[in-house]
């Protein structure tokens, strides 16, 4: 039996013990705590049958920045990516409380022909990757630049 289930069981036994069974409400309560516990086992099935499952056509993330990526200049650091983009592809760069966040947003349509009939299929993709900047940098200065597929990012030192 669940912790979850023992608990219950006594918040039941303790509730009755109140006098809720001399007003005809101990069995409405009885069927609705059993009804919750059916229902936390199907979700707590469900959960691990997603965390289980294999997406074939999973991809990495469409960027992996690290601390060591920054190159160290005497006043600021500078990062340069190159991002792998689509036509239509915004990048977003924030800080917040020294954790510096890079989101990917990248939008693809594509003219297929199927069975003679001219279909168009857009593809959505996004990746967000974070990392702690470097201790000396000011995060209220941060620039950033994103253009021909190169990501640019400058962090002036405090």
């Amino acid at each position: 039996m669940y912790k979850k289930d023992i608990k219950k069981l006594y918040l039941l036994i303790l509730l009755s013990s109140l006098g809720f069974g001399e007003i005809g409400l101990q069995e409405g309560m009885y069927s609705a705590a059993e009804e919750m516990i059916a229902f936390d086992n199907k979700m707590n099935k469900l959960i691990k049958e997603h965390n289980t499952m294999v997406f074939e056509d999973e991809e990495e993330s469409i960027i992996e920045i690290k601390v060591q990526d920054f190159e160290e200049k005497k006043n600021f650091y500078i990062l340069e990516k190159n991002i792998p983009t689509a036509d239509n592809t915004k990048v977003d760069v924030k800080i917040l409380n020294a954790l510096l966040t890079v989101t990917i947003k990248s939008i693809e349509i594509e003219n297929i022909k199927v069975e003679g009939e001219r279909r168009h299929e857009t593809i959505m993709s996004s990746s967000m990757m974070s990392l702690l900047i470097p201790n000396d940098a000011d995060e209220n200065e941060m620039t950033y630049s994103y253009l021909d597929g190169v990501l640019k990012i400058i962090l002036p030192k405090k």
